[in-house]
């Protein structure tokens, strides 16, 4: 089966949402003209420059300098009055800047939007950096000179203070000493006191307290043990009979009564624990003690540090301060000297090298670039939100003879035909089905499907095959048409609505959904689609019987985390894998609605170009419901003599979810 190519795929999703696409490309196109608009793109030039100055500062200082005082506000002003500039193009723009290109050389680098207005902005640029620059240089050397004067007077002060701390430092070496003590003193009576407090606290606190606790009785663990054990009878007894077999209601009503008895087997029995208060209160104590110890030595020594302590060490340690601060005040001083120097005799002098040495060039994209780049945008994005894979090619897929036939039935039997009849006959109204008027949705086949039926046994074991499979069974018989027309049918409507994920839905149970579904996935796995059979009855799986596998692992272990490789398994037909349905989970319903569903088919949607999911009645169990509101459509299985309550019921539950349709077959 042929497959698109990417290119062919985008094509395809572009023409299918034409308009959406216009819609994205024009959005990116008219945000690239709101760029252009207040965002022109601008153009820069560049100059080479020698500085000329006696001063010792470097290369990257003097360029530092400068753009300092071309950040200055009105010098920025001055230079936009005197080129006639627009003051809202360069508010976001850094209109110009130097950088260091060698030794006492500068490179001026000037941007704008309007390119011929470069050259003059170069040379405003230059005249006013030649006005200020020395005004500039000489501010910040006065202002260097100040904070040098600060720091001698500064350093004059704390000597002064040094010296006077000198005198009574014998006195307040003293009374600190005194204070300390006392200090420790107060401290330890504080601490006796507290640990007091609490050993009498603890005397009224009680060590143990008694709490009420569940737990789990013999009687309690004997019932569990036998509703594991009836849980793993019921799967077994699932594997040969059916739901509403009187072995499986009564193992299901023992469940409910084991299930009762062991919610009553839980008693409570009362126990105690150690007090955390009384712990908390015996742990501070202790804390308090060994505080209480490490106090009273550190008392002992400071009384005795102090009695054999004398004053001489704080004098030696202030006259060592007062040196440092003495040798300090003599370097600041020699510093003021040379900066005064400095100040005066420091000169300088800006020349032009070239003048624009290079011809005018784009900073980023120009505007045409803009367009065409957010055009490029424009498409990319439109792809990306717009453009969905086909499972298959749709000129692969065309109308049977069969749906041909059935469209023109109506026709023929009236008698419109002109190679029989020569004269046309009268028609007669057509009658819709029930089905159809209260589905809302039309026939998926010309004529009824029809159930296989053996009578002997001998014909039974006769078959290759099981009975119920008659496309490999009797692949040339007459029963097989309404199949084969409904794959025909089925194969359109795939194409049309880009759904790879098939549902088989019916009102009632016994309305032959497995066997439809099972030989619609051969008819279509013969076709040379690549098909995933799912059997998500758990109510009653037969998919694996059908096809003679076993259901020990299946899609409720898919569900529990397990790999995809462990649990498909290869059906007698090339081309079509079965999932079983596996033993059975607590709520088939929310299982089946979970996140990790939905994560599931994600996943198999990338391997399989068809999956087609078997399901319980729609009236009597939720899973259907909720399988058709999250995956794919579903195909109506509607069985002569079926009342139109039950139709409507149907109908209004997967409107409720809204799930698609797309036809019903009738059984």
């Amino acid at each position: 089966m042929g497959q698109e190519s990417l290119f062919e795929g985008i094509v395809r999703s572009l023409k299918k949402n034409a308009g959406w696409a216009i819609i994205i490309i024009a959005l990116s196109v008219s945000v690239s003209f709101i760029i252009n608009r207040y965002t022109p793109s601008l153009y820069k030039s560049s100059s080479l420059l020698r500085i000329m100055t006696t001063s010792e500062m470097s290369e990257n200082d003097i360029a530092s300098e400068m753009n300092a005082v071309l950040a200055q506000k009105e010098v920025q002003d001055e230079i936009i009055k005197k080129c006639n500039l627009n003051k809202k193009a360069i508010k976001n723009t850094e209109l110009a800047k130097l950088t260091t290109s060698g030794s006492g050389l500068l490179t001026l680098t000037v941007k704008y939007e309007e390119p011929s207005m470069l050259n003059e902005i170069g040379t405003t640029v230059i005249q006013v950096l030649s006005n200020r620059f020395l005004d500039y240089s000489a501010e910040a050397q006065d202002f260097s000179t100040k904070i040098l004067q600060n720091k001698l007077e500064h350093l004059e002060n704390a000597i002064t203070k040094l010296r006077q701390q000198r005198i009574t430092s014998s006195i307040s070496d003293e009374t600190q000493a005194d204070s300390e003590i006392v200090d420790l003193e107060n401290k330890v009576q504080m601490l006796e006191e507290k640990i007091e407090m609490s050993s009498k606290l603890l005397q009224t606190t009680p060590q143990k307290v008694f709490y009420y606790a569940e737990e789990e009785s013999p009687q309690y663990k004997s019932v569990k043990q036998q509703l594991k054990v009836a849980r793993n009878e019921l799967a077994e007894l699932f594997k040969t009979y059916k739901e509403k077999h009187p072995k499986v209601i009564a193992c299901q009503n023992n469940i409910k009564d084991l299930e009762y008895r062991l919610s009553k087997a839980r008693t409570k029995v009362q126990k105690q624990k150690n007090n955390p208060d009384y712990l908390t209160i015996k742990s501070d104590i202790q804390n308090d003690k060994l505080s209480l110890d490490l106090l009273k030595d550190e008392l002992l020594t400071r009384k005795k540090l102090y009695a054999a302590n004398c004053n001489s060490s704080t004098v030696e340690g202030l006259n060592l301060r007062i040196a440092a601060l003495e040798e300090l005040h003599k370097k600041t001083i020699i510093e003021l000297e040379e900066s005064k120097i400095y100040k005066n005799t420091n000169t300088g002098r800006i020349s032009v090298l070239k003048k624009d040495h290079l011809p005018p060039q784009v900073v980023g994209f120009t505007a045409i670039q803009r367009d065409c780049l957010a055009l490029l945008s424009g498409v990319l994005m439109a792809v990306f939100f717009l453009y969905t894979p086909a499972p298959m090619k749709t000129e692969l897929v065309g109308i049977s003879a069969e749906a041909l036939a059935s469209s023109l039935g109506p026709q023929l039997e009236l008698g419109m035909n002109p190679s029989i009849d020569s004269e046309p006959k009268q028609p007669t109204p057509i009658i819709a089905e029930p089905a159809e008027v209260i589905l809302e949705v039309p026939a998926l086949a010309s004529e009824p499907l029809s159930l296989p039926c053996l009578v002997t046994e001998e014909e039974v074991l006769a078959l290759k095959y099981d009975e119920r499979l008659v496309s490999l069974n009797e692949p040339t018989s007459e029963i097989l048409k309404p199949y084969k027309n409904l794959v025909s049918n089925l194969q359109i409507s795939m194409s049309e609505s880009q759904t790879r994920i098939v549902i088989a839905g019916s009102s009632k149970s016994g309305t032959g959904k497995t066997t439809m579904i099972a030989n619609v996935g051969v008819l279509l796995a013969q076709a040379g689609y690549s098909v995933l059979l799912i059997d998500a009855n758990f109510r009653a799986p037969s998919i694996h019987r059908i096809f003679g596998l076993d259901n020990v692992k299946g899609l409720s272990n898919l569900l529990d985390g397990n790999k995809p490789y462990d649990i498909i398994q290869k059906s007698p037909v090339e081309n079509l894998s079965i999932i079983s349905s596996g033993i059975m989970p607590a709520s088939p319903d929310k299982v089946l609605g979970s996140a990790a569903m939905i994560k599931l088919l994600g996943n198999l949607k990338r391997r399989m170009e068809i999956i087609l999911i078997d399901t319980p009645a729609l009236l009597e169990y939720p899973e259907t419901a909720v399988l058709a509101g999250q995956t794919g459509a579903v195909v109506f299985l509607h069985r002569e003599g079926e009342s139109e309550e039950d139709l409507k019921k149907s109908k209004q539950i997967l409107n409720d979810v809204g799930a698609k349709i797309f036809g019903y077959v009738k059984i």
